[in-house]
């Protein structure tokens, strides 16, 4: 190993010495959800746009019967299978998201350690739900600690050190071995072509990306090649480099291995952009509490701070003709006009609403432009990344119905519970482009929530396998 890190090389030293036996109960339970709710997003986004070109694309690092392209059962190398499957479980937009700091916390991690596991086999269940929690915890605790703070840490920065400390740990690497694969890992870091507007799907490739790094970065450290020193702290650090400043190094160290950020992260139940969610929770809400009909609706009224402004309400001239009338999925999934609408009239907000039908659906559209974003920066002062957000829906006979949301579902103050989370999966399931019998997804989903069990977790490719 180069050079002589402290930061790193602590954490190092604490990644290759920490086992299942450090995780409670709570966290075994949240990293199995967040195990069987990844592949959920996985074969969903098996039938989203990009999903065949990123195979096709996939195939040009050769062929190679070691891990499978999910549903589809093609053997790849493991680290093209890891960009394949991380690519389509963020496509989709229901991957999980963390609301202090939006970052995509188990995406690039769990179809990582997937196509790792499927590679050499014999991987135990338990060696693979540690790998998993540690790895996204990790990705959690880099992001808790940037500053300033509030954080959008965001997924193709962490992504390739979360993915990685999975892969090293699967590997069962020392102490050496981690800091070279937290390194090399280093080096795949990125924080452009994040684009999210329509027809562009880099988006969700910088997760594919993120996820075959940190194959790469484990596989290369156990073959011996050297990584960097320090990568942390100091001139050259991650965060002086990226943000110039030092990072909040307390949060990154605090109860190390005896407490698990990623109970603190809970699914997105809405396949749209996080930033979205507010508005449709209210609008969920109120549905609940009123007899509200789309066609009684004489306006929408969505107060957001300007960050929300420019991300989902419609910043400029431009943005706001996307946010009403998408040009594809993509504008659809960063527009609250669509997303309000779409929840209004179909009194939910799935995945079928987000189908070229659907984006060109007059009743929706019309609706969309009875929806009205206003800008109240205050509620940027928010500490957490997700910002509250403010709806009221006012009647064609002049009654109002007003609704705060400060905690989205799938907040953990706000949570998808455990039997939501196994319906989501099977939801999920039901988009897979080649149709996985009622009988595997129920096998999938019992193997997955007792993966504890489990002596060689590359079944799981099997069970999702058409």
């Amino acid at each position: 190993m180069i050079g002589s890190g402290t930061l790193t090389k602590q954490l190092a030293s604490y990644f290759a010495g920490v086992n299942y036996d450090a995780l409670d109960g709570a966290a075994l339970r949240v990293t199995k959800e967040h195990i069987l709710y990844t592949l959920g997003t996985v074969l969903a986004g098996s039938s989203a746009p990009g999903a065949q070109e990123v195979r096709a694309g996939a195939r040009a690092f050769g062929a190679g019967q070691e891990s499978s392209v999910l549903p589809f059962g093609e053997k790849l190398p493991a680290p093209a299978a890891a960009l394949v499957n991380a690519s389509m479980a963020h496509s989709r937009e229901l991957d999980i998201n963390d609301d202090r700091i939006a970052y995509k916390s188990s995406v690039a991690a769990v179809p990582a350690g997937l196509a790792l596991a499927e590679k050499f086999g014999g991987f135990s269940g338990k060696n693979f739900i540690a790998a998993v929690c540690v790895g996204v915890d990790f990705g959690i605790r880099l992001g808790l600690a940037t500053n300033p703070k509030p954080v959008h840490a965001q997924a193709i920065a962490l992504g390739p050190l979360a993915a990685a400390v999975t892969c090293g740990k699967l590997l069962g690497l020392d102490a050496d071995g981690m800091a070279d694969t937290l390194g090399i890992a280093y080096c795949r870091v990125s924080f452009t072509g994040n684009s999210t507007v329509s027809p562009s799907l880099t988006k969700r490739l910088g997760i594919g990306f993120a996820a075959q790094s940190g194959v790469l970065a484990a596989l290369l450290a156990q073959a011996g090649f050297p990584g960097a020193g320090e990568l942390f702290q100091g001139k050259g650090g991650y965060y002086n480099f990226f943000f110039n400043q030092e990072g909040d190094y307390a949060s990154i160290l605090d109860q190390l291995g005896q407490r698990f950020e990623i109970v603190e992260v809970g699914p997105k139940p809405y396949p749209s952009c996080r930033y979205t969610h507010p508005a449709v929770t209210g609008v969920l809400s109120l549905l609940g509490k009123h007899s509200l009909r789309a066609d009684d609706i004489a306006e929408v009224r969505v107060e957001i701070g300007e960050r929300d402004m420019r991300s989902v309400g419609g910043w400029t001239e431009e943005d706001k003709r996307n946010k009403y009338r998408p040009r594809g999925i993509v504008d659809a999934q960063f527009s609250i006009p669509y997303t309000v609408a779409a929840t209004l009239l179909r009194g939910r907000l799935s995945l079928a609403e987000f189908t070229d039908a659907e984006l060109g659906n007059e009743d929706i559209l019309r609706l969309a432009g009875r929806v009205t974003t206003i800008l109240r920066p205050e509620l940027d002062n928010w500490p957490l990344d997700v910002k509250p957000q403010l709806l009221e829906i006012i009647t064609r006979d002049g009654q109002s119905y007003r609704e705060r949301v400060d905690y989205p579902k799938g907040n953990p103050k706000n949570p998808v519970t455990s039997a939501e989370l196994v319906e989501s999966f099977r939801s999920m399931a039901g988009y897979s482009a080649l149709p996985l019998t009622p009988a595997k997804i129920d096998d999938a989903i019992e193997f997955i929530l007792n993966l504890e069990k489990a002596p060689d977790v590359s079944a799981i490719a099997q069970l999702l396998t058409a």
